[in-house]
């Protein structure tokens, strides 16, 4: 792997850990929305091409995209109704035959503030899962750190397809430790003994009311180089849950199909179907792996690659197809599929394989069932879709 740019940092061997924004091996790419060779991240004009940055008027958003281009003093009135076109002023004067307002769009995503349920951070999609007029871009209700793909994909032949958002990442010890604290705040779980339980409390999402959710005294497998590999992170104590230290950012496990379910109704999303999973993994039909056509150590967290905890963080291994992470290996993802077509069975369906199972664990089309959905392991956890 190639030493660490500017933009990450060495947290483990062989590793970088990315600043926001920032993603492969040495952490020197980032998103380029308009395909413009300018970073989103500096870019005045994220989803207009405008390689050489005109900005006229200085006020950080480019020509290209700036409806306010003519207001040189940026106190929204357009210079030629403007009486002090260059200082600042309330009106644009005191007795005046026709005003023009300059619109404003502070994010620069072609929707103006007045209309704009984020209006200083980059969303032109508008989503808001949770309906509550703040867009998810920029809602503290989101799960921290939460990264989403859009992906239009026809899918597996005689199934459906998948067009909608999907986490980059599986869902981390930490996103999960925050639901489990508002969830804990609204009612909506319980705490019995070593186990986290639902209830029916305040939030409008789906309440499994008695059934598990997360196991916190949850035993990991000591085997591949791991020691207690895949063990529950998240504990409960003072009347708070908290991640182990370093444990952050590794995939939440020994949590049930319920808590996965659980977890994204409370914020507006849902687990994929199992076909929508591997419409997602297969990219555009040519992988057999979540990873590529082919597989290894060095591209995946499966048997072999011989980690301390079993698991490791999100992405570690690099993000393939859709720019996707972990789509083969370190857990297994619960969909919302019955593994029987009828759902006669309680059995649900994990799609790609685990950290210490092997490659044959792991191609795209592969399906594994568990007989329950309270059931908790130390090599199973899940993605959210909305």
């Amino acid at each position: 792997m190639n030493d660490c740019s500017e933009h990450g940092a060495c947290t483990l061997p062989n590793f970088c850990e990315c600043d926001p924004g920032w993603f492969g091996d040495s952490c020197n790419t980032s998103e380029d929305t308009d395909g413009d060779g300018i970073p989103d991240m500096s870019d005045n004009c994220k989803l207009i091409p405008n390689s050489d940055q005109a900005d006229t008027d200085d006020d950080g958003i480019g020509n290209a995209c700036d409806p306010c281009i003519g207001d040189l003093d940026d106190d929204g009135w357009l210079s030629p109704n403007d009486l002090s076109a260059l200082v600042s002023n309330l009106l644009p004067y005191a007795s005046n035959h026709y005003w023009v307002r300059c619109p404003t769009d502070s994010d620069g995503d072609g929707i103006d503030d007045s209309a704009d349920n984020c209006p200083d951070t980059l969303n032109p999609d508008q989503a808001d899962s949770d309906a509550d007029g703040v867009g998810d871009a920029c809602d503290s209700d989101e799960p921290v750190g939460i990264v989403w793909v859009f992906i239009d994909d026809a899918g597996v032949s005689g199934h459906e397809g998948f067009t909608a958002y999907m986490s980059k990442y599986e869902t981390t010890n930490a996103q999960y430790c925050q639901f489990l604290n508002a969830a804990l705040a609204s009612g909506d779980i319980t705490t019995s003994g070593y186990y986290v339980y639902g209830a029916s409390g305040s939030n409008g999402g789906a309440d499994f009311v008695g059934e598990t959710y997360y196991d916190l005294c949850g035993s990991g497998y000591t085997y591949d180089g791991a020691t207690d590999g895949g063990a529950a992170r998240i504990h409960y104590s003072s009347g708070s849950f908290n991640v182990d230290g370093g444990f952050e950012n590794h995939p939440v496990t020994h949590v049930s199909w319920y808590g996965a379910t659980a977890f994204c109704s409370y914020s507006g999303y849902r687990l994929p179907t199992e076909w929508e999973w591997q419409a997602v993994a297969d990219y555009d039909g040519s992988f057999y792996y979540g990873c590529g056509p082919n597989i290894s150590n060095d591209i995946a967290n499966y048997h072999g690659s011989t980690h301390p905890h079993g698991t490791t963080i999100v992405g570690a291994f690099g993000v393939y197809g859709y720019e996707m992470a972990d789509m083969a290996g370190n857990v297994w993802e619960w969909t919302s599929s019955c593994y029987l077509s009828d759902c006669a069975s309680p059995r649900r369906v994990v799609r790609g394989g685990g950290w210490d199972g092997g490659n044959a664990y792991c191609p795209v089309s592969y399906r594994l069932n568990f007989p329950n959905p309270y059931y908790t392991h130390y090599n199973i956890g899940f993605r959210a879709c909305r």
